[in-house]
Order: C-alpha cells, then sequence, then structure tokens
C-alpha cells in the first residue's frame, strides 16, 4: 500500500527508546478501501527484552498524530545486533477508509532499538501517499518535523466488489408486489 523497501543501505536511523518515537502518516486516495495485512519495519539492535510498540493512529487534522490507536501488532522474534526486516502482524483486523489518512506510529514499550533509514533517502510510494513525516523527543508530547524516510511498508488488500446503493422505490414496489402474487399463489394451494 505504502513503502520504500527495500533499502538502498543503513548508514541512516532513529532511535527509538524512553523519549524518542516516530510517526508517518498517510492518506489513501478516493476509491475502494483496504483491508491491513502487515507492517514491515527495517529495525538494528532488536533484541531480547527491547518491545516495540508499533500502531496505526487516526488523524486529528493538523501535523501531529491523533491518539486513538485503531491498530496494533504483535511483535516479531527479535534477531540481535544485526539489521533485519520484521514483519509485524496487526492483532485484529483493520479496514483503512478511502480518501483518509493515518498514522504509523512506532515508539516502545522497554528496551531500545533503531529504525533505519537509507542514504539517500527513498520517499515512500505507493497507493498512498506520504503526507506527514514526524519525531518526537519528549515520548510524544510534542513533535518536530523529521527528514529521514525510515525503511517500512505497509502492505494491505484491497477490498472490490459492488459498493452496496439503497434500491429504488420502484424497484422495491415491484418485489413486494411479486412476494404478494405468490404468496395468493400458495394461498389457493392450500384451500383444495
Amino acid at each position: 500500500m505504502i513503502g520504500n523497501l527495500p533499502q538502498t543501505n543503513d548508514i541512516n536511523s532513529n532511535t527509538i527508546n524512553n523519549t524518542s518515537l516516530k510517526a508517518l502518516a498517510f492518506t489513501l486516495p478516493a476509491g475502494n478501501n483496504y483491508s491491513l495485512d502487515n507492517a514491515i519495519l527495517r529495525l538494528r539492535a532488536y533484541e531480547t527484552g527491547d518491545a516495540p510498540l508499533v500502531q496505526i493512529r487516526n488523524d486529528v487534522g493538523g501535523s501531529d498524530p491523533g491518539s486513538t490507536v485503531l491498530a496494533t501488532f504483535t511483535n516479531p522474534t527479535p534477531q540481535g545486533l544485526g539489521t533485519f526486516n520484521y514483519t509485524f502482524t496487526p492483532t485484529g483486523p483493520l479496514t483503512f477508509t478511502a480518501g483518509t489518512k493515518y498514522w504509523l506510529y512506532v515508539t516502545r514499550t522497554s528496551g531500545s532499538f533503531s529504525w533505519q533509514a537509507s542514504s539517500p533517502g527513498i520517499t515512500p510510494t505507493g497507493i498512498a501517499t506520504l503526507s506527514g513525516n514526524r519525531l518526537s523527543f519528549n515520548g510524544g508530547s510534542s513533535f518536530n518535523n523529521s527528514f529521514l524516510f525510515n525503511s517500512f511498508q505497509i502492505n494491505a488488500t484491497e477490498i472490490t466488489g459492488p459498493v452496496a446503493s439503497t434500491p429504488e422505490p420502484g424497484a422495491i414496489a415491484a418485489l413486494s408486489l411479486f412476494g404478494l402474487g405468490l404468496l395468493g399463489v400458495k394461498g389457493r394451494r392450500n384451500e383444495g
């Protein structure tokens, strides 16, 4: 749906620790909705005892993420000091609504790790568009613009099919008459 993997290299990063966190906004185009599949983050030094907290949050207008958590993810098994792509699976379903802005919010509940970024930076692309890149140094109390495009991918499945619509009044009347006609035929059969 949106992302900038594969990375070109891993020399830039944001450290995610007890005060620093990162939030990236993306906006879906008009059209169909999408169902969240997973999120992939390129992390370094994600070790036993580290506990990332990856969320999809709402947008309240303005330049910072909202406080409503729309989706949380199950943490993958840490692989130690190296740099790896980690796939985070959602703990429940989430439908992304067309034309709506969302935030990928990355923090932690314990430990620390680095969220890697390519150099030169790779702007995220996909059916959604990047619409915010914010960094907090005080646990999310306030945010600043960030110049690093951290390496990630959000995967989602397009929800297709006919859009539910309200039937025309004429169609409702015709179906009602047809139904009454069938009842009349059934009633006559039972009389004999």
